[in-house]
Order: structure tokens, then sequence, then C-alpha cells
């Protein structure tokens, strides 16, 4: 098991030491879609901690090739469910560098944008 696979299975106990565990203090995990940037572990953390109780986290998919590694989770929380895409880099068996895209499930897409 590799440190992505103990990083969700932490979220989904909400076990938070064991989270940050994973990744180096200084890891930069990147949200886009909302702009934000965690340049420590424990900011992502308590990100995570502060987005309130989880009703249930589904880790749908988990790709790895050598140090990198994608995700396809699926939350629900007490105000529907999202979709979680992420990429994460590994080093020394600890994350430094991710990427998560979160969309909350039966969102509008933006316009312009149409079905292929």
């Amino acid at each position: 098991m590799n440190a992505v696979e103990r990083l969700w299975r932490a979220l989904r106990r909400e076990d938070f030491e064991v989270a940050e565990a994973q990744l180096f203090e200084n890891a930069v995990i990147r949200w886009p879609h909302t702009g934000e940037r965690f340049d420590r572990a424990i900011d992502y953390v308590t990100a995570h901690r502060l987005h309130g109780r989880r009703h249930r986290t589904d880790v749908r998919r988990i790709v790895s090739e050598g140090d990198h590694v994608g995700v396809w989770a699926v939350i629900e929380d007490g105000e529907g469910t999202w979709h979680c895409a992420a990429m994460y880099e590994l080093e020394e068996g600890r994350i430094h560098h991710a990427v998560e895209v979160w969309t909350r499930e039966g969102v509008e897409r933006p316009s312009g944008l149409g079905a292929n």
C-alpha cells in the first residue's frame, strides 16, 4: 500500500493524524477549481477537517505508475455527493505534490461546453 492509499483510508476514517503523516511537511497540494494552494501538510489536512463530517468516502479507482498515483474518489456529505479526481507525486514513499479537482455531482456544466 502506498502513501496515497493510506491517505484516503485515513480520510475515510477521519484520522487526520495518519492522513498528515502521508505527506511531507512542506507538501504542495493544489485545488485549481477554487484557486487554493496548500504549502504545508497541516493546512491541507485542516481543510479536510473543516469540510465537515462525511457520511461515506468511496475510493473508486487508484492507478499507480512508479511515483505517480491517480485517484477517483466519491464522497457523500450532508449536502450531496462530491467527486475528486487527483494526481499525486511521491518522493521517498510520501506525497510531496498533488493536484485535486473536486466537483459536486449534478452541478450544471459551464456555458460553452457541449456534450459530445
